[in-house]
């Protein structure tokens, strides 16, 4: 009998949850979601307008992508709102979001929160997992839905640089900055790679990132620091252009790289540097690597302001990001070669078979159980933070 009262209590959660999904459906047709996203990549606004727009078309939903340099733009748009009083009708309805931009959006209470794990297609994502459930060490709880996953890699034009010669670690990389001065650089903080780099070189002045992992430590930030900006000044001065400017994100980073005027560069794609170097960004002699220690590896998602005018529409977008055929397109280096948000075993074998074939191991493409022994996770937003104010005290000074 008891058995039969928690089916039947399964089916009723169900039925009511294929319901309220109806609901939203019945809401969202006819919306048009403002979709606020980093704009720097053509190979990613592409997918987004090839592939996501036309899925949200079928679902009856427009989807306006709105290019941002950085994802704060989207956030400090939605505080002003509230700061406004501006609490319904919000012009943002969407936001790629990740790290220090959502937890600081999460602290303000800016974003709608309780509605991720009720997606359709939350069913394929490991919700369980660590890397899923928390947010650079900040708790997600349901205001964010997972998009993708990324991990650090390095960028080296094989044309110049011999494989045998590789930096792959911080202090082997300053030895080869000061040997090849001029040949080197990376985007200034407050720029999320520029960031992603430094804090990695933070883990390996300090002694490994196993340190770093759980809350905020003020004094082992303190220890650390110190250390960071001694390296940074250490190397300025062989930089690219004698660090005395630096480039202001990736893509003017690949613009660089392409042009011959440095050797390496930064990619966070899974499937590395396949469609980059199909689309022309970057050369054919192009290749990826990894230090020795390891790289970052993380989870993006995508949020909802807490005043969306169009939260339905938003909602039934973040489902369609998680759809097994939309995520496999992300995968390929055909087109982005982005990580995957949902977890293949979830969906079948027959989908795992497919993210097998998606990803062509080659010189643009690691080998991803390289990549899998080779990934430690990021930390608390607050060292991100940090970062940001240090190198503009130390180093901008």
């Amino acid at each position: 009998m008891k058995r039969v009262l928690i089916l039947s209590a399964l089916l009723t959660l169900t039925t009511a949850r294929a319901q309220s999904w109806a609901a939203i459906q019945k809401q969202a047709q006819g919306q048009t979601v403002n979709f606020y996203m980093w704009g720097g990549s053509d190979d990613i606004n592409r997918y987004v307008d090839t592939v996501v727009a036309p899925a949200a078309r079928k679902a009856g939903v427009t989807l306006r992508r709105v290019p941002v340099s950085d994802t704060v733009q989207a956030v400090n748009k939605v505080l002003g709102e509230k700061q406004a009083g501006k609490n319904t009708n919000g012009s943002v309805d969407l936001i790629w979001i990740n790290g220090e931009n959502f937890r600081s959006a999460a602290q303000a209470n800016l974003l709608l929160t309780g509605w991720a794990e009720a997606l359709p297609n939350a069913r394929y994502v490991d919700w369980k997992s660590p890397a899923i459930r928390n947010d650079f060490g900040f708790p997600v709880n349901g205001a964010e839905s997972p998009w993708g996953s990324s991990q650090w890699q390095y960028v080296y034009d094989s044309a110049r640089v011999k494989e045998s010669e590789l930096p792959r670690s911080f202090k082997a990389l300053a030895a080869w900055i000061a040997a090849h001065p001029g040949r080197f650089t990376f985007p200034a903080p407050p720029n999320f790679s520029g960031n992603r780099f430094l804090r990695q070189a933070m883990f390996e002045l300090a002694g490994g990132q196993a340190q770093f992992v759980g809350p905020y430590k003020p004094q082992l930030w303190a220890t650390a620091a110190p250390k960071l900006w001694t390296y940074v000044k250490t190397i300025r001065p062989d930089l690219w252009r004698g660090g005395q400017t630096f480039p202001a994100d990736v893509p003017n980073l690949y613009s660089l790289f392409a042009n011959g005027e440095i050797d390496f560069a930064f990619v966070q794609n899974i499937a590395g540097i396949a469609a980059e170097v199909k689309s022309g960004v970057l050369p054919a002699t192009a290749r990826v690597f990894v230090f020795d220690a390891g790289t970052v590896t993380d989870t993006h998602y995508v949020a909802i302001p807490y005043n969306s005018a169009h939260s339905a529409g938003a909602k039934v977008v973040a489902n369609l990001l998680l759809t097994p055929e939309l995520q496999l397109a992300k995968l390929s280096g055909n087109l982005w070669g982005d990580g995957l948000g949902i977890d293949p075993a979830r969906v079948g074998p027959a989908f795992q078979k497919q993210v097998r074939a998606a990803l062509k191991v080659g010189p643009y493409t690691l080998d991803p159980a390289l990549l899998s022994s080779k990934a430690f996770s990021d930390v608390d937003a607050q060292y991100d933070r940090n970062v940001q104010d240090g190198f503009k005290k130390e180093i901008l000074k």
